[in-house]
Formats: structure tokens, sequence, C-alpha cells
């Protein structure tokens, strides 16, 4: 066996294999068949590795003649002498792009639906448009050409995401978009410019009044008479009202702890802290809180708390003063109502009125989210772009407040939209009935609720000394002004102060 067990020539192998046993000679039959199955299989890989090859060969000359035919269209500059029709590819014809013109998209839309489309009309979409372009230069805002998608197109497509659109509304031959991907990145690029070009005033105006600027000392106090309008000036010093809204979104996957963002209404959320004026602008937002945070808590952890706690003693000289609901702690700079204020009392009177300031914040809410649909669902989208979004849309809601047209008509159009004649289906038609991201979810402010009482700092004590002191004085002043809560016929108080209509 040790002799056979070699390389050998045939002859020699069929001689020696007459002098073996019979253990030996089935050794050597299965040898053998091992060896055959082995270049069977040997053949058959090599006939695959042949037949790939030659299909990679063909590819790259189906390529190679491809690209070769595309330099070639590219380069050509020649007139068909036929029909003297020009080349629309080439260079010499720039105004023809291979990407869809904005102006022929818009044209083809009536006035009013482009309104409901974008939220905006045709000339505030340019006026947008003229701000971004001179923000982020031409060279990034790509004006229409045969380079890429026009700076207008992709405004329009993060425009109707941001408004709650589809992105399987934008793919297709309209805008001139293949995939998803190209979808939502137009959308965060639009997102970044909004953020870039817009800014909220009122840190700026409360650094200028910290120094003594007579122009932001005029602007706080314009302000405040826009607030004290309604009161015939004598509820005066409020320059912006303060309240939390709760942004659902998706259970956080980058965070430690992602409990913490799941609120008290039973869904992760984001607590956006934000301070209005009576226009209804967003003057100052935080939307980075955990859902669960109490507003109050919210607020004592910004950066704009701690700056009014450094110039509380300029705001008290010029008195101005936010004004927010039971759940914000009272100060000189922060006016919160009377607890069980009875009726027809001087308190009530001064809570109506602080409740007549503070409920532009309200409006602001629902006006914002009412606008941009993309809050009517779950954020599906990492914690760091929901903030920006956040601060993007509200900038874009703030310009829309400066430059609307009408804004009694405008304030309509917002009051009479709601959930109720908002077309939707059943979650049960052709969804999962547990799929709750793909549900329309109304507004929601969260956490609005007084904060449990606790043992007080002495701090906090005099701070709210002083805040009680400014409150009693604002009260007394409205009495003696004799300006009370306003009756209306058919207008009751329950047993708790209440005021409803029968």
């Amino acid at each position: 066996m040790s002799t056979i067990s070699k390389i050998s020539d045939a002859s020699v192998f069929a001689e020696e294999l007459g002098n073996v046993d019979d253990f030996d000679l089935t050794l050597t039959v299965v040898m053998l068949a091992a060896a055959q199955t082995q270049l069977t299989h040997l053949h058959k890989l090599n006939q695959d590795m042949l037949s790939v090859a030659r299909k990679e060969q063909a590819n790259r000359k189906y390529y190679a003649k491809r690209r070769k035919k595309r330099r070639r269209t590219n380069r050509s500059i020649d007139i068909n002498e036929d029909d003297n029709e020009p080349n629309y590819y080439s260079s010499t014809n720039p105004s023809k792009s291979k990407f869809p013109s904005w102006s022929e998209l818009s044209d083809n839309i009536s006035d009013n639906i482009f309104r409901r489309k974008y939220r905006m009309t045709k000339q505030q979409f340019d006026l947008l448009c003229e701000r971004i372009q001179t923000k982020v230069g031409d060279e990034e805002f790509r004006p229409e050409n045969n380079r890429g998608l026009g700076g207008k197109v992709r405004i329009a497509i993060g425009l109707r995401i941001l408004c709650g659109g589809s992105y399987l509304d934008l793919i297709g031959r309209a805008y001139g978009v293949e995939s998803m991907q190209s979808i939502y990145n137009y959308f965060h690029t639009f997102i970044g410019w909004v953020d870039d070009t817009f800014d909220f005033p009122l840190v700026g105006l409360l650094e200028g009044l910290n120094r003594g600027d007579a122009d932001a000392i005029a602007k706080l106090k314009e302000m405040s008479s826009e607030f004290a309008a309604d009161s015939d000036m004598c509820f005066w010093g409020c320059i912006g009202a303060i309240d939390g809204l709760a942004i659902r979104i998706r259970c956080p996957s980058n965070v430690s702890d992602p409990g913490n963002y799941f609120c008290r209404k039973n869904f992760y959320a984001l607590n956006v802290q934000a301070i209005c004026d009576r226009r209804k602008r967003i003057l100052w937002i935080s939307p980075g809180h955990h859902g669960s945070t109490h507003d109050s808590t919210a607020w004592q952890q910004t950066k704009l708390y701690d700056f009014l706690e450094r110039i509380k003693d300029k705001l008290k000289e010029n008195g101005f003063f936010l004004v927010g609901d039971s759940a914000y702690p009272l100060s000189t700079y922060m006016q919160v109502p009377y607890p069980n204020a009875r009726p027809s009392t001087s308190q009530d009177s001064f809570n109506f009125w602080l409740s007549n300031s503070r409920i532009q914040i309200e409006c602001t809410f629902g006006e914002l989210i009412m606008r941009f649909g993309l809050f009517w669902r779950t954020l599906r989208f990492d914690l760091t772009v929901c903030l920006k979004i956040i601060r993007a849309a509200s900038k874009l809601h703030n310009f829309l407040v400066d430059c609307r047209e009408d804004t009694a008509d405008d304030d309509n159009y917002f009051r009479n939209l709601s959930f109720a004649n908002i077309p939707s289906t059943s979650a049960t038609s052709g969804k999962d009935v547990d799929d709750e991201d793909e549900m329309t979810f109304p507004l929601v402010s969260d956490n609005n609720a007084p904060k449990p009482t606790g043992r007080k700092s002495k701090k906090r004590k005099m701070a709210e000394s002083d805040g009680s002191e400014l409150r009693d004085s604002l009260c007394a002043s409205l009495y003696e002004d004799n300006v009370p809560r306003p009756k209306r016929n058919r207008m009751r108080y329950n047993e708790l102060g209440h005021v409803y209509f029968v």
C-alpha cells in the first residue's frame, strides 16, 4: 500500500494493484472516487468563474460605451441643419436645464393651491428665497443651471416636507428627484439655510437693555405697549408670554436614559420652552428639554433664566416682565396669576388681564403647529435634527408673521383650520392598528400644573416676595383705574372661580 499511495504511472499502478489484499483495494477505490468528485467540483467552479468574468467584461464594455456617448453628447455644439433646432444639452444653450425649472413648476399651480401646499403666497416664497440667497450666497444657493437642482426647487422640497408632505409625492419627474435620500438631503439643507438666515430677537434686546441702549429700550417699550393696548394701557410692562409645548418624538436611541423623554401624556416628547410677543412672533426658544421635565425646571435650566437673574434690577427699573401660568416661579421679571382668586375682585381682574397677555403664546403654538404639518405626527429624526427642525420652523413662522399681507385674513385662515376638517383615514385601512407613528395627534401644551411644593431656598423666598410686591402693585393699579374683568351676557362663575358661558 505504501507503493501505490504515491503518484505513479498507470502500468506501475496496475502491476502493484495485483499484489494488494482486499482492504487495500477497497481503500484505493475510495480514494479514486474522492479524487474524481473533487475533480468534478473544480471543473464546475472553473466554468462558473469563466461565466462571471465574461459578464463583467461585457458590463465594462457597456458602461464604457455609455460614458463615451455621454461625453460626446456634452461636447456637441453643432446645430441640426435640417430643422435648425438647437441642441438643448449643449453648453451654448444654458437656458435649458436638464433639471426642472421653478418658474415652470409654480406657473402650473394656482395661488390658492400654492398657499395650501407651502403655507405661504408666491410673493412670500420669492422673498424667502431672496433672503436665503443673500445669506448663503449664489454658489451654495445654486441658481437654476445644468449643474444641479436649483435653490428655489430645493426650498420648495424642504417646505413641502416641513408642511407635512410625504417624500413619495416629491419623487419623480416633477421635481427631478429619484430617491428618498435625496429628498431628505434637500430638506436638511433647507433647515440649515433657514436657521442661518434668521434669528430670535429677545436676547439681543435684553443685552441692549443691560447696556442702556436707547433703541433696545424703545423696542421693548413698543412691545409692552402692544400687550397693554387691550387694557387701555393699564396692564403695562409685559414684554413676552412664556409657556411650554410637548413635541412628540420617537424613543431616542442615542441617549443613556430615554425614559426621561417620556412625558405624562404617555408619549416620548421634547419640552419646548418659548416666549412670544403680542403679534405672535417667537422671540426666544429652548427646545432641548426632556419630555418629563416640569415647565419651571426646564425654564430654570436655560441660559436666558440665568441672564434675567443677572439683569433683574434693570428690568425692575424699567418695569418690564414676562407673563406665564402657575407652573412658573413668581419673581420681578416673571408674573403669574393669583391662586384661588375670587370672582369680581381686584385679583380676579389681574388674572384676567395677565391671561389676556399670556394667551398669545397658546395662539402662537397653535398657529405654528397648524402651519407645519410635520409636527402633526411623531418626529422620526435624531434628537439633534429634531432641535434644528423646531428652531427653523419657529424662525420661518416669524418670517411669515412679519411679511403677511393681511394679518386678519391670515389669523382667520388658521383659526378656521382644525384637525376636524383635515382628511384622514382609519388606522385599520391598510395599516397595523398599533402603528401610532402614522396617526395624527393634536397640539399638546404639557406640564402646566403648579409644581409640587417643597422646602424653598432663601433666595427663592426673596424672589417670590419681590415678585408678589410687583404683582400687588399692578393689581392695585388696575383697581384704581377701574379696569375690571369685562363682563358679558351669559357669563357665569363656578364654585372654583372659573368662568363659563351658558
